[in-house]
């Protein structure tokens, strides 16, 4: 690739390369920050590092996610922590307005599901569609992640664009024993 072709292409924003084939990608894994390539490689050891030589973790990486995200939706447990604890906000959005706890809670993870509770991200944030964490666990069957966000206070009652509420959620998948969770936190019909 000639100098010139490259440094076109280091001008294109991120979301436009994604998904143009192997060529971008090889170019993509050339030029990441060393803490994107990181936090991608649930290397917790080199994102403690970049973060301790004043990299942000509020970073975007290649894809358009934040690096929370990124971890979150990976599964990578001590590279959420880190991130957190360099100073990673739990509730910024993906590019489909989600955000990190909600994702937890897609993925039925309760660690992280706790883990970003107890960092104060805040239990009834909605997607664009206006979905809660509590509406999708309910909806999923993730009684641990429920049981956890129930205890920090998410609205059982948060209804979302379409009027259904997590306790409509759990009734129409068939979850008794999230109904029961959910009615005895206070849900209305």
């Amino acid at each position: 690739m000639k100098r010139r072709d490259f440094l076109a292409l280091t001008l294109v924003p991120p979301a436009i390369l994604v998904g143009m084939g192997p060529a971008l990608a090889q170019l993509d894994t050339l030029t990441l920050k060393p803490i994107v390539k990181a936090v991608r490689e649930g290397d917790e050891e080199k994102v403690r590092s970049a973060l301790l030589k004043g990299e942000s973790p509020n970073q975007i990486d290649t894809s358009g996610q934040p690096l929370l995200m990124v971890a979150v939706v990976s599964g990578h447990m001590a590279v959420v922590e880190t991130l957190l604890k360099g100073g990673a906000f739990p509730d910024t959005l993906d590019k489909e307005g989600y955000t990190s706890l909600i994702r937890a809670a897609e993925r039925g993870d309760v660690d992280l599901v706790e883990l970003l509770l107890s960092r104060n991200a805040k239990p009834d944030a909605q997607t664009r569609q206006g979905a809660t964490a509590l509406s999708i666990a309910s909806r999923r069957g993730y009684a641990e992640v429920v049981r956890a966000l129930l205890a920090k206070k998410a609205d059982p009652d948060k209804a979302d664009f379409t009027g259904r509420t997590p306790l409509a959620y759990a009734r129409q998948a068939g979850k008794p024993t999230i109904e029961a969770m959910l009615r005895k936190a206070g849900a209305r019909e």
